[in-house]
């Protein structure tokens, strides 16, 4: 009997990479649904991390941004639709969060969550989605021509 996992696995790695992509885009779309739903007042809060990048102007706009990204980028990443603009969106927004656990002074317990998180989606952005999303059985249907 041989052995039934390999290096060379494609299933399994489609398995592993696909419930870490939907894991990771539930995760971001449920706290971006939280702070969507704070309103203004949280969203001036978030944006003003933008200070430490210099820009101090429309705290409330980037907040807003921050959590449409992760709100509707986490949606995206779990479905693996425009995976890579939704990851793209997400590395973004992390990194600002990264830069900003590093500024506080806190140490790395506070910044290896955002930095987690940025590493993931900086992976997804480059590689996109696995065989199993909806990116892949688009481009399956573009390429049998389905869809021309």
């Amino acid at each position: 009997m041989g052995n039934t996992l390999s290096i060379n696995d494609s299933k399994g790695l489609n398995w592993g990479l696909t419930i870490l992509r939907v894991g990771v885009g539930v995760l971001f779309f449920i706290f971006g649904w939280q702070k969507l739903s704070g309103g203004a007042e949280l969203w001036t809060m978030i944006g003003g991390s933008m200070n430490f990048l210099g820009i101090s102007f429309a705290p409330t706009f980037w907040g807003l941004m921050a959590s449409i990204a992760e709100f509707a980028g986490g949606l995206l990443l779990a479905i693996g639709l425009f995976t890579r603009w939704a990851s793209l969106s997400l590395v973004l927004t992390m990194i600002v969060a990264v830069i900003l656990k590093a500024n506080t002074g806190s140490g790395l317990a506070d910044v290896s969550s955002p930095l987690m998180a940025l590493l993931i989606t900086l992976s997804f952005t480059l590689n996109g989605a696995t065989n199993w999303s909806v990116d892949n059985y688009l481009a399956q249907k573009k390429q049998s021509g389905a869809l021309a």
